[in-house]
């Protein structure tokens, strides 16, 4: 088995349409696949119906990115959740995401930058979630975003704003409320000490967390491994697919075990 807990598709910051994000996953072997866009659930019909026809089993779900003391982009994914239920905070995440991109275009023009949110919304094209490579894209940057970012999108840079809504408590709570399972992502990604990890996962009591991930080391994938086992949270894994050309997360079956366990599915409420 092989399973694969979070992709993207145009539907949010991958390169690839829903179905073939699913057609991918088949020629790589994947057994279970999420489609885990983030604060969207457009694509995941589209991907039901492929994974339908090509005998993979989908997992209906959505990554939630919130804010956290530790994170200013924390991200939380929600598995088994009911569509219609999560559309309104999708709703708002997306409305969100479109304020802030605004005020990030309109500190980039006070650096001297020719663009208009427009231009963003063009460079974003099927995407339903306006994201900061939407916007750098639009302000000329290509190929490595890395330097843009670290000059202009990061928290301290220039043109950087904060997100607002929601926090970490408040996502697992929309994701719960939705019928999901809510499970903290890549947490080493996200925040790098170990101790600012444990009380993340301590604090928030969420359902799982994404133990397995490419970027994560023997070490890493260790301390969550037994944090799992000591708070009976499920230990998910995932690739992070978000293209064939993406710079990091470019194919299925990219993250290690390192012999430690096996991922989980977490089971449907």
């Amino acid at each position: 088995m092989l399973i694969e807990l979070q992709s993207h598709s145009t539907v949010s910051d991958g390169q690839l349409a829903p179905a073939e994000v699913v057609e991918k996953a088949a020629e790589a072997g994947v057994t279970t696949l999420a489609l885990t866009d983030h604060d969207a659930i457009a694509g995941v019909p589209e991907a039901a119906e492929a994974a339908a026809r090509l005998g993979i089993e989908l997992v209906p779900a959505i990554e939630m990115s919130c804010v956290h003391e530790y994170a200013e982009d924390l991200h939380i994914c929600g598995y088994w959740i009911d569509l219609e239920k999560m559309a309104p905070a999708c709703d708002r995440a997306q409305e969100e995401r479109r304020t802030r991109a605004r005020e990030i275009v309109e500190n980039l023009r006070r650096e001297g930058f020719d663009l208009t949110l427009d231009d963003a919304v063009r460079e974003a094209g099927a995407a339903d979630s306006i994201g900061r490579p939407h916007i750098a894209r639009a302000a000329g940057a290509s190929g490595d975003l890395g330097p843009f970012f670290e000059e202009y999108l990061v928290p301290g840079a220039k043109a950087f704003v904060p997100r607002r809504w929601p926090n970490a408590a408040e996502a697992i709570e929309l994701i719960h409320d939705a019928g999901g399972v809510a499970v903290i992502a890549h947490p080493y990604w996200d925040i790098p000490g170990p101790g600012e990890v444990e009380d993340l996962i301590r604090s928030l009591k969420p359902d799982g967390v994404e133990t397995f991930y490419p970027p994560h080391t023997r070490e890493q994938t260790a301390h969550l491994l037994a944090l799992c086992e000591e708070l009976n949270m499920v230990p998910t894994a995932s690739s992070d697919y978000h293209g064939p050309t993406h710079k990091t997360f470019s194919r299925f079956g990219a993250y290690e075990t390192y012999g430690l366990g096996e991922p989980r599915v977490p089971a449907k409420p």
